[in-house]
């Protein structure tokens, strides 16, 4: 099953009627949150297994609960700086939406890079995605860096343009 990373508002990554209830549940939380105003930034898919890889992975060298704690189902990291994971219900959605930070993720995830020897830098994140992307052989390998790359590109998009990160299946 593909997963992607989606930057933007709620529309952006779940079309207008959910997304709409999900932009106002998001914006009664966090009034000071802007949503939407910047061009959408999609990440390239990779594999859902990747994100339990990474999870796997990360958990198993650190505490990071922005990565570990968050499942792929309706989740978003907004460009607030906040330590916990909340969740908050969201009308006609089974489950609640979760919502780490931006910031928090970042933090985590350029520990794990520096823990595991990865770049962070977006010209070498992006020469190790295309790698993945053109080696049909990689296409299947190494899932947990395949996606560690897109998270981090999609985060560091996310941070820049000061608009929510999508985690989406």
């Amino acid at each position: 099953m593909p997963l992607n990373f989606i930057v933007g508002d709620a529309v952006a990554a779940f079309g207008d009627g959910f997304g709409a209830a999900v932009n106002d549940v998001l914006r009664a939380r966090f009034p000071s949150l802007t949503l939407g105003g910047a061009e959408p930034y999609a990440s390239e898919e990779v594999d859902v297994a990747g994100w339990r890889a990474l999870q796997k992975r990360v958990a198993q060298l650190m505490s990071a609960p922005q990565v570990t704690a968050i499942d792929v189902y309706l989740a978003v990291y907004v460009p607030i700086d906040f330590e916990t994971i909340e969740e908050v219900a969201v009308p006609n959605a089974a489950d609640p939406l979760q919502i780490g930070s931006v910031m928090q993720l970042m933090s985590e995830l350029r520990d794990f890079a520096a823990r595991v020897s990865l770049p962070t830098d977006e010209v070498e994140l992006m020469q190790l995605g295309i790698k993945y992307l053109e080696d049909d052989e990689l296409l299947d390998a190494d899932l947990d860096v395949q996606t560690y790359v897109q998270l981090m590109l999609s985060a560091k998009q996310a941070a820049a343009t000061k608009q929510p990160l999508w985690v989406k299946s």
